[in-house]
């Protein structure tokens, strides 16, 4: 594509795979990466031709597109206006920054001497749409969305934390955040009479399952998930070990 080599040294090395480990993302071109980082400051004092700038472009509408998408996704019964506002609240600047402090931006951003002693928290906000969008060229829309749920929904680092969504969304998102696919639901019986039935459901997260019941398959589906969110190693993280904020002391419904 044409970047430049930037030749980060062997300790931003390190920090490089720590910063990809917390995006959640590890690059196979890693100089789209490098160029993600690279603020214009540094590449006119090092006399590289490319730095962050068209990169920060593609991210802009990148961040726009997937956050859209995943808060439809997870959001099922908000309004446009409601959508609307999550929207601009996650792809504001001050949410960009947050973001890029949460993965330790600042560490490897690559700025001119004139930015070592104070670096405007603008350009985080800026290098972080530049790395959706190096994350966009190298490995597509799916691993863009999966960043930004990451971003969103994932432990540690959530914008969203999900306590307002009902536990069928927050289930299905916090599962999509860690790219384990999405619930199953099956029912199993519907007993009762006609005027009071009970709808008995179970939910599929990986290799376990949940129970649960209530008065209609939704209510079902609801308590299932609740049963499944209630215990954390359900959606422990495979690569980072990490359940984040969920209550490991429940225990596994009867099956």
């Amino acid at each position: 594509m044409g970047f430049d080599s930037i030749n980060f040294d062997t300790t931003n090395d390190e920090s490089l795979n720590e910063f990809q480990k917390k995006l959640g993302y590890f690059f196979r071109d890693r100089g789209l990466l490098e160029t993600a980082l690279c603020h214009a400051s540094y590449a006119h004092e090092n006399g590289l031709t490319e730095s962050n700038e068209r990169l920060e472009f593609l991210g802009d509408s990148v961040l726009g597109m997937v956050v859209s998408h995943v808060l439809y996704e997870a959001r099922p019964d908000a309004t446009e206006g409601e959508l609307s506002n999550y929207r601009v609240e996650f792809v504001c600047r001050d949410a960009l920054v947050r973001w890029a402090e949460n993965l330790e931006l600042p560490r490897v951003l690559m700025k001119g001497k004139s930015l070592k002693t104070h670096t405007p928290p603008s350009l985080f906000a800026d290098a972080m749409e530049a790395v959706l969008g190096a994350v966009y060229l190298d490995g597509g829309y799916d691993a863009a969305v999966r960043a930004t749920r990451r971003y969103l929904f994932g432990s540690g680092t959530a914008l969203l934390d999900g306590r307002d969504l009902d536990a069928k969304s927050r289930l299905q998102v916090l599962m999509q955040a860690k790219d384990m696919g999405l619930p199953q639901y099956e029912t199993l019986s519907v007993t009762g009479p006609s005027h009071s039935p009970l709808f008995s459901v179970r939910v599929r997260v990986g290799g376990k399952t949940w129970n649960g019941t209530g008065a209609s398959r939704k209510a079902a589906e609801l308590t299932a998930a609740a049963a499944a969110l209630e215990n954390g190693a359900a959606l422990e993280d495979e690569k980072t070990g990490n359940s984040g904020a969920w209550n490991r002391n429940s225990r596994e419904t009867e099956r």
